[in-house]
């Protein structure tokens, strides 16, 4: 199944209402006559009666699921749900009074005290993705594949880190290397570097990204991607180099990416600071101005600490983590979280220290959508991250 939002909700859906009836349509059954099925029968074989106690996407769970766990860590926020799987997405907790009213009005309608909601960014949808080209990130490769994808336009960011998309994005620049500017001809070439969406990230992470010989990669290749039986092209250790070295570049492109999203988004929602290199020279005036913003943090993090007993010291900033490709692709998770020091480091001191760490949260998606559901239904008391708690009315 494609992935994508090819789909519009209206906004006056009832979504619990509807997943019900459907969940019932599909689920009661009658017998030959048409009439109700016996008690025995029923029993047996129908499904049980279905309760909607909450509902959530996967980066909203993939937070909770960790926050939940987090009080035995001690120092420790989490502050981002991230998801890098077929798609990317990112959840953050936003203060309720730096986002539009129009956006609140339904939060503050229930509960008028709180203070944090969650937003789920959807930060790959293209009125998002301004910055790349300003910053001319796009490249020639990037438009072909944004061209020939089924919403043109509709995702830009998700095509350059997605895992639905970085095969393709790989295959399309294999093929200009050896088409174009080593002249090898098309009708030569192996069939999955023509054939649009033959090449797979799964294929990529498997066979290519592992630290093996070129020697070794280029008999894999010629087992998985054979040339036509008509062509006298074949693989050798040079060539099977050029895959690796285009499948590593476009890997770590997509990584630093998402780096420099995770960091600006935690900036936005004043987790860090974002100093330019003239600014670490800043005047009184504007030390100033930082440390009452520093001053505001302390109390916010007095409130919403990991333990009610947090000490001060380094403070860990947790993004937890979840998807197919940031937590199997090779070296991927490493390579994001090096460029987050990296970005950290660029921006200066963090005040208290702090640091942003990725922790991976395996089947994050199915235990936070139940963290959730008890936390909704009374069971579980609360759930801590920057500021998510149950009194607050954040769930």
């Amino acid at each position: 199944m494609s992935t994508g939002k090819g789909f519009a909700l209206d906004s006056d859906l009832n979504l619990r209402q509807a997943l019900l009836s459907g969940y019932e349509r599909h689920t009661r059954h009658l017998d030959e006559d048409n009439g109700p099925i016996p008690a025995k029968k029923r029993k047996l074989y129908c499904l049980p009666s279905l309760k909607i106690a909450v509902m959530t996407n996967d980066t909203v769970a993939t937070l909770a699921s960790l926050a939940y766990f987090m009080p035995s860590l001690p120092n420790t926020r989490v502050v981002m749900g991230l998801i890098v799987g077929a798609g990317c997405n990112a959840t953050v907790p936003f203060r309720i009074t730096d986002l539009h009213e129009s956006k609140t009005r339904h939060i503050r309608a229930r509960e008028p005290d709180a203070i944090e909601t969650l937003v789920s960014t959807e930060w790959t949808i293209s009125r998002a993705t301004t910055p790349l080209h300003e910053l001319g990130i796009t490249t020639p490769w990037d438009t072909e594949l944004d061209m020939h994808s089924q919403r043109p336009g509709f995702q830009p960011f998700e095509y350059m880190v997605g895992g639905r998309y970085i095969g393709e994005l790989v295959r399309i620049i294999c093929y200009d290397w050896f088409h174009r500017s080593l002249g090898i001809s098309r009708s030569a070439l192996p069939l999955k570097l023509v054939k649009e969406y033959s090449l797979t990230t799964d294929f990529l992470s498997l066979f290519v990204a592992p630290n093996y010989s070129n020697e070794r990669l280029a008999s894999d290749l010629s087992k998985h991607l054979p040339s036509p039986p008509t062509s006298s092209w074949s693989w050798t250790p040079e060539l099977a180099g050029d895959v690796r070295a285009i499948a590593a570049a476009v890997q770590d492109r997509a990584a630093s990416l998402v780096a420099s999203s995770v960091v600006g988004l935690l900036a936005c929602t004043r987790e860090i600071q974002l100093r330019s290199p003239d600014s670490l020279n800043a005047n009184t005036d504007q030390k100033s101005h930082v440390a009452s913003k520093v001053t505001e943090q302390c109390e916010l993090h007095s409130r919403f600490s990991s333990k009610s007993g947090w000490k001060n010291g380094p403070e860990e900033l947790a993004v937890a983590v979840s998807g197919g490709v940031i937590q199997h692709y090779p070296h991927y998770k490493e390579t994001v979280q090096r460029y987050i020091d990296r970005l950290i480091l660029c921006a200066g001191p963090q005040e208290g220290g702090k640091s942003v760490f990725l922790r991976e949260v395996s089947d994050g998606g199915i235990i936070g959508i139940g963290v959730l559901a008890g936390t909704a239904s009374g069971e579980i008391g609360e759930i801590i991250s920057s500021s998510l708690e149950k009194e607050n009315g954040l769930l």
